[in-house]
């Protein structure tokens, strides 16, 4: 695990320009908080580490989950009544 994310910082500073000791810092700096609060893991089920380190993960997972089947229950919704014809209302949520 550690292998993987050594090598994800290093993939991302290959394409930063680093003049000094300083922009080295800043840049792992920036690429470890990404790294722990916007890249999602697929180990934790795509899940940011803070988000499931720091939150509940299984409300997280039950809500990601009611989103999909709703989204699919709109879309199928959506798709029969362009075949037969009708208008396609607008979904607000």
């Amino acid at each position: 695990m550690v292998e993987r994310a050594n090598r994800t910082v290093r993939e991302e500073t290959d394409s930063r320009l680093m003049l000094n000791y300083q922009d080295a810092v800043n840049t792992i700096n920036e690429i470890v908080s990404w790294y722990n609060t916007k890249r999602r893991h697929s180990s934790l089920h795509y899940l940011t580490p803070r988000d499931y380190y720091r939150g509940d993960p299984e409300d997280l997972l039950r809500t990601r989950q009611f989103k999909i089947d709703n989204a699919r229950k709109i879309r199928k919704e959506r798709n029969i009544m362009k075949r037969k014809g009708g208008e396609v209302a607008e979904s607000t949520s």
